[in-house]
């Protein structure tokens, strides 16, 4: 779908991956280049019924006037442009940032067998985001699912963290059998980012060495380790105090920003 922007999920089948977090500090780093003037209005989507993304831009679940929940749940009539409806105002630490927020409630569309609601989220963000616009959606860890086919169907692209370790390895190759249904199916444009290497300590380790040649061999081109997330303790910081990571200045703080930046220019949003 043309004219809706740039969407970007994060997306794996494993919880523990840093995928709230990347989702995050992608959301953080277009907010800054928003307001740079290099993009347009910034949105976050929240498909995860625990709602960690919603509550670290200020939004707590089961506290909410309208959420993600309320346009999945809507009649199937083909309108687009209803995201508006339910859109809410992240907290004032990210000013400017716009949310389809996720409650709890947000999980019986799993067993909701209304027809076409895997293109609801699509349908209501064309109309509502134009093309300078950015958004990210933070998809559950689950195994395909409306909620996550949803996300899916929404995105433009698609970025899979995964931790150099067991986890990290069969969420990103379950993530990858999803992703190809769809693009088989219903998103043919889908564009995946690639595997992206996530909360990576510094210094040597045998397993993540031996889990990182694993998918290189396996994926090829699609495991970027010019792309990793490095692991620094700021990131839990800014996390509890629901600040983004743009808004440090420390060094560790200084890698992170930088290392979700390489993540969103290669999913094609201005620099």
């Amino acid at each position: 779908m043309t004219g809706a922007g740039t969407r970007v999920a994060s997306y794996s089948e494993k919880g523990g991956v840093g995928k709230s977090a990347l989702a995050a500090g992608l959301t953080a780093v277009a907010r800054k280049r928003s307001l740079n003037g290099t993009v347009g209005t910034v949105y976050g989507g929240d498909l995860d019924p625990r709602g960690t993304f919603s509550a670290e831009l200020g939004l707590e679940t089961g506290d909410l006037p309208a959420s993600m929940n309320d346009l999945l749940a809507l009649d199937p009539k083909g309108e687009n442009g209803l995201a508006a409806d339910v859109v809410l105002e992240a907290s004032e630490s990210w000013s400017g940032v716009r949310v389809l927020a996720a409650e709890r409630a947000l999980a019986n569309r799993e067993t909701d067998m209304a027809t076409g609601l895997e293109f609801r989220l699509r349908s209501g963000l064309h109309g509502l985001m134009t093309a300078d616009d950015v958004g990210v959606l933070d998809l559950p860890p689950r195994a395909g699912g409306r909620l996550v086919v949803s996300g899916l169907v929404a995105a433009t692209h698609v970025v899979i963290p995964a931790t150099l370790d067991e986890d990290g390895r069969i969420g990103a190759r379950e993530a990858l059998d999803t992703i190809r249904q769809v693009q088989e199916t219903y998103n043919p444009d889908l564009q995946i980012v690639g595997i992206v290497p996530s909360i990576v300590p510094g210094g040597a380790s045998t397993l993540g060495d031996a889990i990182g040649k694993f998918l290189a061999d396996t994926y090829g081109s699609l495991y970027r380790d010019d792309l990793t997330i490095p692991r620094h303790a700021v990131r839990q910081q800014t996390r509890f105090a629901r600040v983004p990571i743009t808004s440090q200045t420390t060094r560790e703080a200084s890698a992170l920003t930088k290392a979700y930046g390489r993540i969103l220019t290669a999913a094609g949003v201005a620099e």
